[in-house]
């Protein structure tokens, strides 16, 4: 029996689903295959957009960054940032769901409030308007089940559809503050990771990344490898690739050229690891 302040999950569940203005669970939510180097964008829309690289590879761009996402990874877009998708050399498949912000309200969670108390950590800002999710089996597992309830449409589907998506935030949650808070809780961490963004260009090692943190060699992997999933010197050759990404797309700056600023000793190295990370050479990003 319900007195005012209790209300059994079934009535929560049927009022999140009555109050949501739009009267929609998503607006997509689809399996999609793109051609080699087919993009799409950019553009930008009010939806929380969540992509699960289920085969090849791509290239989110934002602003000035471009990150690449591997088969397995999962990208996060929140509203209103502008993006452009470009898929691989031998295509990619995504599986896409997006969703208006109000499903969370329902819940309670304002996913993008500005005022955060004292020691407390905004997850979904201006920050991070692009988040990458490297072990995302459990997100695979989540988007497929909202997929397969929203097009099957069978008994309680509703229900169900709004307790997955409140699961899928949560996980989205819990990667964010065990991989993204402790960039500004770990001082070590926070100041290997400046380190590296700030010396990319420079032909840097991972003691040195671990002398500018005050740490072991030791404890800067464990730290990388607990945190990012990566040791400190994959994360280096990261953050290069992101940066040739952006050069090669919008500056005439030459392969060798762009190649020797990001920190790469020589042209024929820079390609290899950039075909290796992307699966698409230098000159094939030119050409797009």
């Amino acid at each position: 029996m319900e007195d005012g302040k209790n209300i059994s999950l079934w009535r929560f569940l049927d009022k999140v689903v009555d109050n949501m203005k739009s009267g929609r669970l998503a607006d997509v939510f689809r399996i999609v295959s793109f051609y080699g180097n087919e993009s799409f964008g950019p553009h930008n829309h009010l939806r929380i957009e969540i992509n699960y690289v289920k085969k090849g590879k791509c290239i989110m761009e934002m602003g000035n960054e471009c990150v690449t996402f591997d088969e397995g990874e999962t990208m996060v877009v929140l509203p209103n940032a502008i993006h452009k998708f470009t898929a691989g050399p031998k295509g990619t498949t995504l599986i896409q769901l997006e969703f208006l912000p109000e499903l969370m309200q329902g819940f309670g969670m304002d996913l993008f409030e500005e005022n955060e108390g004292e020691g407390e950590f905004n997850l979904f800002s201006s920050q991070h308007t692009l988040i990458k999710i490297v072990s995302s089996n459990s997100i695979y597992s989540v988007i497929r089940h909202i997929i397969n309830e929203l097009d099957n449409k069978r008994v309680y589907h509703k229900h169900l559809v709004v307790m997955l998506y409140a699961e899928l935030m949560l996980i989205i949650y819990r990667h964010m503050k065990e991989n993204i808070l402790p960039l500004y809780n770990n001082e070590s961490l926070k100041d290997a990771v400046i380190y590296i963004r700030r010396n990319y260009t420079h032909d840097i090692s991972q003691a040195q990344i671990a002398e500018s943190a005050g740490i072991s060699d030791r404890y800067l992997r464990m730290l990388f490898k607990k945190h990012f999933g990566i040791n400190p010197l994959d994360f280096l050759t990261q953050i290069r690739i992101n940066k040739s990404i952006e050069l090669l797309k919008n500056t005439d700056m030459s392969i060798k050229e762009i190649g020797y600023k990001c920190g790469f000793n020589s042209p024929q190295y820079f390609c290899k690891v950039f075909k290796e990370k992307t699966g698409i050479s230098p000159r094939d990003i030119k050409k797009l």
